[in-house]
């Protein structure tokens, strides 16, 4: 039987933030209430353990104290408080001592209330039986599934590496939204109703990583060229990203990506 070179693996890490009412820092931006999780995301798009996940480690900015933070429970959830945006890293320690940690970057922002992030694990397919075991996979065909969660969630951040060495990230940019606008923070900035419900956006984002590079760059024109002033789509030029909350979009972009994805993976 062949053998595939990974198994993948496809998580999400979920952000929830509110304004702590009468509380702002000297700098005169509210002071918000946040927490991080993090749990599975099974091929059906539901949230599943991670049993093969040993601890997770937060790398907060450095002004807070201590900024690395150890988490050993499942659903890994840390809860701070402060007032500006920021990027931290998150280091997901495996059950196997012997499989490196899995590294990601996050952007705490607060352009919504809740958003979730999908992010794939790749596992080499050299695995320990045992360890196989924690994530549901037979040493027999473990590799064969590997594709089975290529991708789900109601939000999606796509990286678009301009070059091999990685520039440390700009600050980011609001986009022409405060982030001490109190009439934003207590909505969830998503399309009113179940509007976007009519989409299914577990199903999109998977579609999202199927396409080929050049067909998410003109995925990325589709939406810039519909944005209105209600959706979540924050661009990154110095460090190459693009951040879009499917949940925001409404239904009509949706479906017109849902189009766009069909004709581009039926060619």
């Amino acid at each position: 039987m062949p053998q595939h070179k990974s198994i993948r693996k496809l998580i999400k890490v979920i952000t929830d933030q509110t304004i702590v009412k009468g509380q702002k820092h000297n700098s005169g931006f509210p002071m918000r209430k946040w927490k991080i999780s993090i749990c599975g995301v099974n091929a059906h798009g539901e949230e599943e353990t991670l049993p093969y996940v040993d601890h997770v480690e937060y790398i907060l900015h450095q002004t807070f104290e201590p900024p690395v933070r150890k988490v050993n429970e499942f659903p890994f959830q840390l809860q701070e408080q402060g007032w500006g945006e920021f990027d931290m890293k998150i280091m997901l320690h495996f059950v196997d001592k012997s499989v490196p940690p899995f590294v990601l970057d996050h952007d705490l922002h607060f352009q919504s209330t809740h958003y979730e992030v999908p992010q794939t694990i790749t596992f080499k397919s050299d695995l320990k039986s045992s360890f196989l075991k924690l994530l549901n996979l037979p040493p027999s065909n473990a590799s064969d599934r590997e594709s089975s969660n290529d991708s789900a969630g109601d939000s999606m951040t796509h990286k678009r590496r301009r070059d091999a060495g990685s520039k440390e990230k700009a600050k980011r940019m609001r986009s022409g939204h405060s982030s001490d606008d109190d009439s934003r923070a207590g909505s969830s900035a998503a399309a009113s109703g179940d509007e976007w419900d009519k989409v299914d956006v577990h199903s999109l984002a998977k579609k999202f990583t199927l396409l080929q590079p050049e067909d998410l760059v003109e995925l990325v024109q589709i939406v810039k060229a519909n944005q209105t002033s209600d959706m979540y789509v924050k661009e990154d030029g110095e460090a190459g990203e693009f951040h879009i909350d499917l949940r925001t979009l409404g239904n009509d972009l949706l479906s017109e990506l849902w189009r766009f994805c069909e004709r581009k993976l039926e060619q």
